[in-house]
């Protein structure tokens, strides 16, 4: 063999065989986290939604709020409580398959998602962030005159000043709760009604167990398992 041959040959080297690209994964449901500040079309999507999708599940911490007349009386002192009631909900309709899962809440910071990509991920479920396109999505002035449960302006000012614009899953699965001490009460879904506001959690004891949640807003006593 002559040398050019033999350089020839040298020069070849053995190429590690292609890695075969991770197949990108499938979804079967779907997982809705929808945001906004108050008025600016949240609900409208959800129902839009439902429409698209028949077999949709909407799941809003305000339902807790919702007594059985249908009238809404908010209390911050209940919100931790709300928002984990409406976490369960949406766990177990995650875990009976339900889909799509529709979270209608205004889930201004990336930490009051958390909860709901964990379930999402532990159930293979697909997650999608929609905010409503409305115009007048980030105008006080209009967010103020829109919003049905009466948020004032101020309020809604201080929740756009905090809301966390470009979410995407990871960021919101390595997201951090802050201390108790580092939140205040713009946080996750507030409203403040000055007609109808309370400091007693203990004003919901019936519902919170009884109540029947549909997509049409209607509350009815029978436990809100039956909806899964």
């Amino acid at each position: 063999m002559d040398g050019s041959l033999v350089r020839a040959f040298g020069a070849l080297r053995l190429q590690p065989p292609a890695r075969a690209q991770p197949r990108r994964r499938r979804f079967s449901k779907r997982l809705y986290l929808l945001r906004g500040l108050p008025g600016s079309g949240k609900t409208t999507r959800a129902r839009q939604l439902k429409r698209e999708f028949p077999s949709a599940v909407i799941l809003s911490t305000d339902d807790f709020f919702i007594t059985e007349d249908g009238t809404y009386v908010f209390s911050h002192d209940c919100l931790e409580e709300a928002h984990l009631w409406n976490q369960k909900r949406a766990h177990k309709a995650m875990k009976n398959g339900k889909s799509p899962v529709i979270i209608d809440n205004t889930n201004i910071h990336a930490w009051e998602m958390k909860p709901y990509v964990i379930m999402a991920r532990e159930t293979n479920y697909e997650v999608i962030f929609q905010e409503p396109d409305t115009h007048w999505k980030f105008n006080v002035r209009e967010l103020a005159r829109r919003n049905s449960h009466g948020v004032p302006r101020e309020k809604i000012q201080r929740m756009k000043d905090q809301y966390e614009h470009d979410i995407t899953f990871h960021i919101v699965l390595h997201s951090e709760k802050p201390s108790r001490d580092d939140r205040n009460s713009s946080g996750p879904n507030v409203a403040h009604n000055t007609g109808a506001y309370s400091n007693m959690c203990p004003t919901f004891p019936n519902r919170r167990t009884h109540i029947r949640y549909t997509n049409e807003r209607s509350f009815n006593r029978g436990g809100f398992q039956n909806v899964f």
